[in-house]
């Protein structure tokens, strides 16, 4: 058994792997954006503490200055240790840097300072092509929030933040009252402004920066934690698909959530537009992903309720982006936005309808069908397959494929929502290109099956032989097949439910009940694919269930390259002549028509191998082996008579010999001459026999137009 489950083992744990180095990979990038973003963090402080401290050109608040002074050689230093970045220059930042320190030492008016702190901010993400958001990433705990605090803040800035902790009387200055509406209120700051001071300390004082001791998560916690000391009310960022949205007041429910979504895509849709017509390019393309992006976070459970819509959603905001890019006429980019914008509206009628029991039966049922579907069919036609070709014993495979696919599923989108935090365009790029890789899969199973179709008087010998035919590759690529549809279908399913789950709110009763039915329905359509799958003729079966993969890799190209598309893995080009049918994964992009165009020619130049040049080099290997068996059966033919000839002449020596064993040997010299003569019969009717045979085979493989010709 385990070295039947060894292929799709090697490639669920190359999966894995997958995961885990992307996990690797991404704490890399998170350490460099760590150190880019305290600098940026640490320049705003320069801006906000030289306005605070010089006013007119003259010292206002000497500590503010001072500190101004501070930060910026803080944040110069760790700017000039960050390591060189793969492409762009930060040369032009050394010199801003000069120039502030003379600017902040000449005490110049605010706003020379902050174009300067602004100018040296925006140099150094573009130079390591960083963004840096203002709101959190993951959900805010206050409950965690409150716990650091306690154990870490609270010995300072006290237990309700009024500066009165046990050890605050031994600083000076003193520890900042954290419930002083002008530090923390919401009519004064915003969150980003304190995350800032507790991210990166404050100069001469012994307020430490956090960033080294606590994660990016936590100091958000603490930052909004602090917050509810002067703010009765506390508002928390609602994450949206790696994205956070306009706040929402700590204790509401998911039922704003749709509204919220959809109000912060519109918000970018229309600021994606406006940037259009300023003619920034790729400002506004990428304005326009940001506010797909920003829609996935609703779009799992449009999917669930409403399949058409959500498709058009996705294929509309793909338009846009291709036809911003493509720089289209003004009047056709506005008719596309116009278009999402109603689509959008039909999205939030749909999400915020309530539903029933059976209602929601009816969405977790439509789910693991649809989802399952395609997956099933797949696992159902390779399962008959080995059964068709008396490979009952190479079932294992399949079924340890569909293991580990559903463990895989749940693993990934645990890994994927509650580990990495990945975000929307993340999470399409990981779609894509596990669908690319079951494109290869699928292909090639496809081709394997159709080189398989023979001559139909071959039928019953391919039966006998399939046996030996399934080799370990052939297994390998089964299991594959059969691991990567489950996985790719099961990851998706998991992520609706969980959509589903949360827009149900308290009506879940009918989930449960419809996936339970749904999953009945798939078995019963397993069971009919077996059924069925056994009492087709080898012949086409084999075409059935080789087209049908084919068809599955050919949508699995399209949709795989379109996800990696909305992940920004590759650009979108438009193309007007393409059709967009979903169910054919087909949509209207150079990239997806020339990846499914060359799938088409890749089928279309195996197919012409397998029935065109192939069988031509078997006929000449086979009239080359053919003759050279005629040439062995003759000289069998010359040595039988050449024996033949010589048993007769002993014969005649030794028919009037009166010695007994002389005449006995005479007798068996007789015997040989009749043994060689019914040889010589068999040889020759061996000979007739595989000429006949040969003329046959010949005859099956010419072509109709040439048949015709010789009646």
């Amino acid at each position: 058994m385990i070295k039947k489950s060894l292929p799709t083992l090697v490639l669920s744990v190359f999966f894995t792997a997958l995961v885990i180095s992307s996990i690797h990979a991404q704490a890399a990038t998170e350490s460099l954006e760590s150190k880019v973003k305290k600098i940026v963090m640490m320049m705003n402080i320069v801006g906000a503490e030289y306005e605070a401290g010089i006013v007119d050109g003259k010292i206002a608040i000497a500590a503010e200055y001072e500190e101004s002074k501070v930060f910026l050689e803080q944040a110069e230093g760790r700017f000039k240790r960050l390591p060189a970045p793969t492409a762009g220059s930060t040369d032009s930042i050394d010199g801003i840097f000069a120039d502030l320190a003379i600017k902040i030492n000449s005490k110049v008016d605010s706003s020379e300072v902050l174009l300067l702190v602004n100018s040296i901010n925006a140099g150094i993400k573009k130079a390591y092509d960083i963004k840096i958001s203002q709101t959190p990433s993951t959900p805010v705990s206050l409950a965690n929030g409150k716990a650091i605090y306690e154990s870490k803040c609270a010995v300072c800035h006290g237990l309700t933040g009024q500066g009165d902790g046990p050890i605050a009387a031994q600083f000076n200055p003193t520890p900042a009252i954290l419930a002083n509406p002008k530090l923390t209120g919401d009519d004064n700051t915003v969150a980003y402004d304190n995350f800032q001071v507790i991210n990166v300390g404050i100069a001469n004082t012994a307020m430490i920066g956090w960033a080294d001791f606590l994660s990016e998560k936590d100091l958000w916690d603490v930052t909004y934690y602090v917050r509810s000391f002067s703010n009765a009310n506390v508002k928390l960022p609602l994450i949206i698909a790696g994205l956070a949205t306009e706040e929402t007041a700590a204790g509401d429910d998911g039922s704003t959530h749709a509204a919220t979504v959809i109000a912060a895509s519109r918000k970018l849709l229309d600021t994606s537009l406006e940037i259009f017509k300023k003619g920034e390019i790729q400002e506004a393309a990428d304005t326009a992903i940001d506010a797909y992006l920003t829609y996935e976070g609703v779009e799992a459970a449009l999917l669930s309720k409403r399949k058409e819509l959500g498709l058009r959603l996705e294929s509309g905001f793909s338009r846009l982006q291709a036809e911003i890019k493509r720089k289209a006429d003004l009047p056709h980019v506005e008719k596309i936005h116009a278009s999402i914008h109603a689509d959008l509206s039909k999205a939030l009628d749909t999400l915020q309808e309530k539903i029933s029991f059976s209602g929601m039966f009816i969405q977790s049922f439509s789910i693991i069908v649809r989802e399952g579907f395609e997956a099933i069919l797949i696992i159902a036609a390779l399962i008959a397959f080995l059964i068709k070709s008396r490979n009952q014993d190479k079932l294992k495979s399949i079924y340890s494929g569909v293991f580990l696919g559903i463990a895989g599923s749940f693993l990934t989108a645990y890994i994927v929502r509650e580990v990495m935090h990945i975000n929307a365009s993340s999470q399409e790029l990981l779609e894509g290109w596990i669908m690319i890789v079951a494109v290869v899969f699928l292909f090639w199973v496809s081709y394997w099956l159709v080189s398989k179709i023979e001559a139909e008087k071959w039928q019953s010998y391919i039966t006998k032989k399939m046996k030996t035919a399934v080799s370990t590759g052939s297994i390998f690529a089964l299991g594959s097949v059969a691991f990567l549809s489950v996985y790719r279908e099961g990851f998706e399913t998991v992520l609706f439910y969980q959509a589903l789950y949360l827009y149900a709110g308290e009506g879940t009763a009918g989930i449960v009940p419809g996936f339970i039915v749904g999953c009945a329905v798939l078995g019963l359509v397993y069971y009919l694919i077996n059924k069925a799958g056994v009492k087709i003729p080898i012949k086409w079966f084999f075409a059935f269930t080789s087209i049908f993969l084919y068809y599955m890799a050919f949508t699995f190209m399209g949709k795989g390259l379109h996800r990696l598309q909305i992940g920004q893995a590759i650009p979108i080009t438009q193309a007007d002549f393409a059709p967009h049918i979903s169910w054919l994964g087909m949509y209207p992009t150079w990239e997806t028509f020339i990846g499914q165009a060359i799938l088409v020619l890749a089928y279309v130049v195996a197919l012409v191998y397998t029935f065109g040049i192939k069988p031509e080099v078997e006929n000449e290997q086979l009239k080359k082996e053919t003759s050279h068996i005629q040439n062995n059966i003759s000289a069998v033919h010359d040595l039988v008579e050449h024996i033949s000839h010589h048993a007769k002449r002993c014969e005649i020596f030794l028919k009037d010999t009166k010695d007994q064993d002389l005449k006995e040997l005479s007798g068996h010299l007789k015997e040989i001459d009749e043994k060689i003569h019914e040889l010589f019969d068999h040889v020759s009717f061996v000979e007739n026999r595989l000429q006949d045979e040969f003329e046959k085979l010949g005859q099956s493989a010419m072509p109709v137009e040439e048949k015709k010709g010789l009646s």
